[in-house]
């Protein structure tokens, strides 16, 4: 069983991610902004979060840094209309599992499988496996963490 979390304060952008995700999930939660999304994550045992950056009351930003100062470590999916190099690093700072551009969500499943199997995993205490499909975002930390180590 894979529990799904989607945060955004857009209503109907909720509901069409539900029903995009619908198939990947067996049960899927919502909150309309970090801090709903907190009091779900602290309550739920979810495998996966799929969060909006710019929200009213705490910001996707906000909502990362405070999960991992809790210790949960559940992979977090950004997206956002304001993607940009500046805020994919101060994601990544928290170990944001990856980062999707609104409104193209032509790879949410693909990304969204990946997060759940990967939260799960984390779940089961089982050994992960590489044989996934790699986001941009994922190739641009890896290129950085690449970068840093030559240094």
């Amino acid at each position: 069983m894979k529990n799904l979390l989607i945060i955004d304060d857009e209503k109907l952008l909720v509901e069409n991610m539900e029903f995009i995700l619908k198939p990947y999930a067996s049960r899927i939660f919502t909150g309309y902004n970090g801090k709903e999304g907190l009091e779900i994550l602290e309550k739920e045992n979810i495998h996966c979060v799929i969060c909006d950056i710019s929200m009213p009351v705490m910001s996707g930003v906000e909502f990362i840094k405070e999960v991992r100062r809790r210790g949960i470590d559940v992979p977090v999916v950004f997206y956002s209309a304001f993607g940009n190099h500046e805020l994919m690093m101060e994601v990544a700072k928290y170990g944001a599992f990856d980062f999707l551009s609104k409104p193209d969500f032509r790879d949410v499943e693909t990304v969204i499988m990946r997060g759940l199997a990967e939260g799960f995993r984390k779940n089961e205490k089982t050994e992960r496996s590489d044989e996934y499909f790699i986001s941009e975002y994922q190739k641009l930390l890896e290129k950085i963490e690449t970068h840093h180590g030559e240094e």
